[in-house]
C-alpha cells in the first residue's frame, strides 16, 4: 500500500509541471509616474503572447494570458495595509493586448476593447469584486525600438477603485 501511495504522489507532483509557461520581460527600467502613495504598482510586459477573456461557472469574466501574437500588458497596484489584519489585502489590476505591430494608437471609450482592456479588483470586499471590461476612458499608447509608453485615464461607475489615471514608460 505504501508502494502505491508513492506512486501516486510522484505521479501527481510530476502533472504539475506539465503547463506552458508564457516568456514575460521583466522590466529592466519602469518609471512609477502615477502609482497612488497608498499603494505599489507594478508593470509586467509579456511578448507573444494573447489576452482571451473567460468566463467562469458564475458569468462573471476574468483575464488568462496565453501563447499568441501580440503584447499583454499587466499594470497592478497592491495598496499598502496592516500585516496584521487578516483579509485586508487589496489589488487592482489592468489588462490589455496590443498587437505587435502597433507603434502607436489612440483609443477612446468603447473603443478601448478593441485591445481587450479589463479591470480588475481583488479584495476581501462586500461590494464589487472581480473583473470588469473598461469602457470609458482614453489610451493613448506609443512604443518605440525598446520603449512603451501609455497613458490611460479611465473611469468605472459601477465599481470602486483607487487607479483612474495611469500614465507608465518603460524599457522592455
Amino acid at each position: 500500500m505504501k508502494l502505491y501511495s508513492f506512486f501516486f504522489i510522484l505521479l501527481s507532483l510530476s502533472a504539475c509541471g506539465s503547463r506552458q509557461q508564457i516568456t514575460k520581460d521583466i522590466p529592466r527600467e519602469m518609471q512609477n509616474i502615477s502609482c497612488p502613495e497608498t499603494g505599489n504598482c507594478s508593470l509586467e510586459v509579456f511578448k507573444n503572447s494573447c489576452l482571451q477573456i473567460k468566463t467562469d461557472s458564475f458569468g462573471k469574466i476574468y483575464p488568462e494570458i496565453q501563447e499568441g501574437e501580440h503584447l499583454v500588458i499587466k499594470y497592478q497596484f497592491e495598496k499598502n495595509v496592516d500585516k496584521k489584519t487578516k483579509d485586508a489585502s487589496y489589488s487592482e489590476f489592468i489588462y490589455f493586448e496590443i498587437s505587435n505591430k502597433e507603434r502607436q494608437l489612440i483609443l477612446k471609450d468603447a473603443a478601448l476593447q478593441q485591445v481587450k482592456m479589463l479591470f480588475g479588483r481583488i479584495c476581501f470586499c462586500r461590494d464589487a469584486n472581480g473583473y470588469f471590461k473598461i469602457d470609458q476612458g482614453d489610451l493613448f499608447f506609443f512604443r518605440n525600438n525598446n520603449t512603451l509608453q501609455f497613458n490611460l485615464k479611465f473611469d468605472m461607475h459601477k465599481v470602486p477603485h483607487i487607479l483612474s489615471h495611469i500614465n507608465e514608460s518603460i524599457k522592455y
